[in-house]
């Protein structure tokens, strides 16, 4: 995938063991066996290794778990729970071969890159630890060449030098070069002086064979991703980079791929080779723009992708404006429509259906927040399983871009229980896996008595519809006690409350047994007319009410889980992972979950980690960022695109200019404590609105969209091992920091627009890269869009305060 990707400049018993009871219990709870033998496969593509290509060879971006992230064990343990039989592993050529194996290189160059031809030892680890991750669950993976008939190379000098080589202290980290015209892109070509030959080509596979064939998770040869704009007949350069438009030769692909079938067929006659096609890989032209096809070789399959919008590019998720182009791709004037994707597919599947061959669909995503793409991307799926066509999503895998992009399969974490992505619904209906989770969603605020709606959904297949009822413990007015989750994918149900004045009510949910009779938890109700009062008599629902009031997030470590995927209460000394919004911020379809990613799996993957459990001698949990390099949470959004995806439900409640606010209960061990405690912001920007430490001084900082920056720091530090609460508001024209709810600063700012992407706890991230932690201790983070009283303020910091063990006054 390349045109859709963000820029950097813009099951096995022991297994099931390993993992926990979590696991072995969603696989028992299943109404109907996984993917039977003989479906054809079905799985994703474990995006994340190759990422990093954008500034590879130029800098210093090429370290794992920042500039890519290799896919992690539990991931693939999650997709067999799920069903799915094998994935797609995309990787970056560079990374895994960094030196071509006919390049004449000096002996320093060698020394700090390596010797011609041999695969990198930490990124070869990498590739045989997810293919090892396969293997213990009793899946496949591809080997996906994710290069698109490319590879970028520094300029070998006659003497086998580098101009400007750097060797980066950190051996993760790449060498670069300090001169930029020492990097070139080589290119596919069939012209005498080709910058990368089909011998080059043919080596690398042939490597890739000798090292993994034999594999018990090996599932085959990816060879070349979306192979485009490629010389014209005679050129050396891409064709789109030509003074002169010209068409490009669609005769290149044929024959490296004919190449690298030979090289590896000499090596392994029975694995997999996939094979894909000129113009990215696209169905519709599989039989038309790839006049070399079929190629010869035993078990061949052509790889195509199918994308649902009009151009079917995959850049583009508003609905009704790619409806609005009157375009489809493939078939000309008019426009997209329910079988759109399915169309697309099928002028590839009658392709080699004449020929006899097989078809493997290893590219196809489904837009979320608008069904009507889920009803076009069932029918492409089920007509893929009709024709024996094997279907992989895009995207799975961990890179932080990937996640909650428009179209993903990356789960996420709600009400303590992993947040199946919408894709895998209509996924496992389509080979008949019957495996769902509930959830529901709502406000919580209403003095007015006004009806308040809420959503009961699930994530998954069902085989039958689902009836739960739905009971109020305290009055009010029910629109219905009976929901009906209806049989199929992704299927919900909504109802109304209409509380009673001034009285706190607790919903709560019993089924008719099926999915092992789980219902989404209980869920509390506020209809208080005054809840600072009602902390006179019950502090926690006060404070709740006021969360309920503002839509407000609240993540407490008390119910951190070591994973966000088959994870378990984290007791003192494990990882955390994952933190449910137990707050009001979440809707349907938005869950705000706070997770970490950072693969720890094995050597070779750098110094960040995960915060670890503790617990204090008052018997209170909190998360433990003292560690250097320790990574925090991240909740991870979308932001608005005009004609792309203007008003994604997927965001982070509020932007820099909004009325925000943020409360977090903390300590920290020392008197030097520098770092972000809570952070909104925008991945790829420098604007900020951020909680955290200034030598153990609290702080509040805003960095707006044009660069004004407002900073208030209390005068006094915080004492060590001591808790604390610290809280910012902002509004236009007013900027506060309070400590133990005492006003210490003060600032009159209005700042300029700057939508968020993202909301962290114990670090930041800002233009692409980590902010450090304030290396101490968070027991829990309130925050959330507008502007409270200075009372619902106090009140919110009494019970944050009382999570963590400390009484204010």
């Amino acid at each position: 995938m390349h045109r859709r990707e963000f820029s950097q400049a813009a099951v096995a018993a022991g297994a099931l063991a390993a993992f926990g009871p979590f696991m072995a219990a969603r696989l028992a709870g299943a109404a109907t066996p996984l993917a039977a033998a003989g479906t054809p496969a079905m799985g994703t593509n474990l995006s994340g290794m190759e990422w990093a290509k954008p500034g590879l060879r130029r800098n210093t971006s090429s370290a794992p778990n920042i500039h890519f992230t290799v896919p992690r064990k539990v991931d693939v343990a999650y997709l067999a729970s799920c069903g799915f039989t094998k994935n797609r592993l995309p990787i970056q050529w560079e990374l895994l071969q960094p030196m071509l194996h006919d390049t004449v290189a000096n002996t320093a160059v060698k020394a700090a890159i390596g010797n011609p031809g041999v695969f990198h030892a930490a990124y070869e680890s990498y590739i045989t630890g997810v293919l090892d991750a396969h293997a213990a669950v009793g899946m496949k993976c591809i080997i996906d060449n994710h290069n698109y008939g490319r590879y970028q190379d520094f300029r070998f000098q006659a003497d086998g030098s580098v101009l400007g080589l750097v060797v980066p202290s950190d051996p993760l980290v790449r060498p670069y070069t300090s001169d930029a015209s020492q990097v070139q892109v080589r290119i596919f070509s069939l012209a005498p002086g080709a910058t990368l030959k089909q011998s080059q080509f043919a080596d690398f596979w042939a490597r890739a064979a000798t090292k993994w064939k034999s594999h018990p998770g090996f599932g085959g040869y990816g060879l070349m991703n979306e192979p485009h704009d490629l010389p014209k007949p005679g050129g050396l350069i891409a064709s789109n980079e030509e003074t002169v438009t010209g068409g490009e030769d669609l005769a290149i692909v044929a024959a490296y791929s004919q190449a690298a079938i030979n090289a590896i067929r000499a090596i392994d006659p029975v694995n997999p080779i996939y094979v894909g096609g000129n113009q990215y890989s696209a169905a519709i032209s599989l039989g038309t723009k790839n006049p070399g096809f079929p190629l010869t070789g035993a078990n061949l399959v052509y790889e195509v992708h199918v994308y649902l919008d009009a151009f079917g590019s995959g850049a583009s998720f508003d609905y009704d404006t790619e409806v609005a182009k009157n375009y489809s791709a493939g078939f000309g004037v008019g426009p997209i429509k329910a079988s759109t994707g399915m169309d697309r597919l099928k002028i590839a599947a009658d392709w080699v259906q004449a020929r006899g061959a097989k078809l493997a669909l290893t590219e196809i995503g489904m837009p979320i927040d608008d069904l009507r793409w889920q009803v076009m991307f069932t029918q492409a799926v089920n007509y893929a399983r009709q024709v024996n066509c094997e279907v992989y999503s895009w995207m799975g895998g961990n890179h932080w871009p990937i996640h909650n992009y428009a179209i993903n399969h990356v789960p996420g974490w709600h009400q303590n229980r992993t947040l199946e992505p919408l894709v895998s619904g209509p996924m496992k209906a389509a080979v008949g896996i019957v495996q769902a989770t509930l959830y529901d969603d709502g406000p919580g605020y209403s003095p007015a008595g006004a009806p308040l709606t809420f959503t009961v959904y699930a994530r998954g297949n069902l085989a039958q519809s689902v009836r739960l009822t739905v009971a109020s413990n305290n009055g009010g007015t029910l629109s219905k006690t009976s929901l009906v989750i209806p049989a199929g994918a992704n299927g919900q149900d909504t109802f109304t409350f209409t509380p009673a004045a001034n009285r706190v009510t607790t919903l709560t949910y019993t089924s008719d047994g099926q999915l092992s009779g789980q219902v989404p938890p209980p869920r509390k109700v506020f209809s208080l007319t005054d809840p600072v009062a009602h902390a006179a008599s019950n502090l926690a629902d006060a404070a709740l009410a006021i969360i309920a009031k503002y839509s407000a997030c609240k993540w407490d470590m008390t119910q951190g889980y070591t994973d966000y995927m088959l994870g378990t209460v984290a007791a003192a000394g494990q990882a955390v992972r994952a933190v449910s919004d137990s707050g009001y911020g979440s809707s349907a379809g938005n869950a705000m979950e706070m997770i970490n990613w950072i693969n720890r799996d094995g050597p070779n993957m750098g110094t960040m980690a995960p915060p670890v459990m503790r617990i204090n001698a008052g018997g209170k949990k909190y998360s433990d960022h003292s560690v250097y390099d320790t990574a925090g949470f991240w909740c991870k959004k979308s932001t608005p695109m005009a004609g792309i995806q203007p008003n994604p439900k997927n965001r982070v409640p509020y932007n820099i200019e909004d009325p925000h606010f943020a409360l977090a209960a903390v300590s920290i061990p020392g008197t030097t404590n520098t770092g972000v405690v809570f952070q909104a912001s925008k991945t790829e920007e420098l604007y900020t609105s951020d909680l955290g430490f200034t030598n153990s001084q609290p702080h509040a900082k805003w960095v707006d969209s044009r660069g004004q920056t407002v900073q208030l720091i209390s005068a006094a530090k915080l004492a060590a091992g001591v808790p604390a609460v610290m809280a910012l508001t902002s509004a236009p024209g007013a900027q506060r920091l309070r400590v133990n709810s005492v006003q210490v600063g003060a600032a009159s700012a209005t700042l300029a627009p700057g939508v968020c992407s993202q909301m962290l706890i114990g670090w930041g991230y800002l233009s692409y890269y980590p902010r450090g932690s304030f290396r101490g201790h968070i027991y829990a983070v309130i925050a959330g869009k507008g502007a409270p009283t200075v009372a619902e303020l106090a009140v919110l910091e009494k019970y944050l305060a009382s999570v963590a063990g400390v009484t204010l006054t």
